[in-house]
């Protein structure tokens, strides 16, 4: 089993105004809502791809009770301990050619909240062989909170994917996750300058398995990836029509948490990460794969070892 950890989950409202503009009274198009947070992506494109899979975290409210319901609604089971903190809410603006985004800080959680959750979750690590922990952490918890879970999930013996952000990043690693997936902007964040070449990426990259990450998968959008474990690895996608990258690395998480579920050899399961992400980006859905689709990119994306 996979157990995905949302420490800060949204409903996630999508407003569609095709002329909005600052300081004026509109009326949406069109409004979706939706279990949110980058841990739920993650739980949502798994369970597209049939993997044994079970969503926890922290919610409250009647915000919780709704993203528990819809979870319901769409097959997922979940395990989220609730407080009584309420659940934050995300808004999103689409427009013709900008997106605005608000996005809720949330209620701040106690000590009793931690505890009892830390709890739930070490119930569902005895039963799961992989770990994945996603997102940016609620307001007022220490930046290094991750890093605490991920030795807690270590002692187990089981395999954490960390994928966060900042400061919580940084710290989250001390605790040795089993792979880590950063971005452009992550990295330029680690390394406190911006990346202009592999040189640069690789400084980084060694800044943070120094701190503890066990593996790094870099993404590079539309030119795919670069993993660094045991040796370096560039993985190459084929050209794809894109119509949405939001929830691409989630997706892209949700697709080597799967291979490394299924014992797949690491360069099927690099592949089937990006087939993943690369299928989430030809959807206007974020957290939305097609596995006949994912089967397909996975027979068109190569894996070499590489030189830096």
């Amino acid at each position: 089993m996979i157990t995905t950890v949302t420490l800060n989950p949204a409903i996630d409202t999508r407003y569609f105004i095709e002329d909005f503009k600052e300081g004026r009274l509109f009326r949406a198009e069109k409004t979706i809502k939706s279990p949110g947070g980058k841990g739920l992506n993650v739980t949502k494109v798994l369970r597209q791809m049939g993997a044994d899979v079970v969503a926890t975290g922290i919610i409250g409210g009647k915000n919780g009770e709704w993203i528990q319901e819809n979870l319901k609604k769409m097959d997922i089971k979940e395990e989220f301990y609730v407080s009584s903190a309420e659940t934050r809410v995300c808004i999103a603006v689409l427009a013709k050619h900008s997106e605005t985004e608000i996005l809720e800080s949330g209620e701040e959680l106690t000590d009793s909240d931690l505890r009892a959750f830390e709890k739930k979750l070490m119930e569902l690590v005895e039963k799961s062989d992989v770990i994945t922990m996603s997102g940016s952490l609620p307001k007022g918890m220490d930046a290094g909170y991750y890093q605490k879970l991920v030795e807690l999930v270590n002692r187990k013996g089981k395999k954490v994917i960390l994928d966060t952000s900042g400061k919580s990043l940084l710290e989250g690693v001390k605790g040795k996750p089993y792979l880590i997936k950063p971005n452009f902007d992550e990295l330029e964040y680690v390394l406190g300058e911006s990346i202009d070449g592999r040189d640069k990426i690789k400084k980084a990259v060694e800044k943070l398995k120094n701190l503890g990450a066990q593996n790094v998968l870099v993404s590079l959008g539309g030119e795919g990836a670069i993993y660094f474990g045991e040796e370096i690895l560039k993985i190459t996608i084929p050209k794809i029509k894109i119509h949405n990258t939001v929830g691409s690395g989630d997706s892209s998480v949700a697709g080597f948490a799967k291979g490394l579920d299924d014992g797949l050899e690491l360069n099927e399961i690099l592949k089937l990460s990006m087939a993943c992400g690369m299928s989430n980006a030809q959807s206007m859905e974020t957290g939305r794969v097609i596995p006949e689709d994912v089967k397909e990119f996975m027979g068109n994306i190569t894996v070499e070892v590489l030189k830096i």
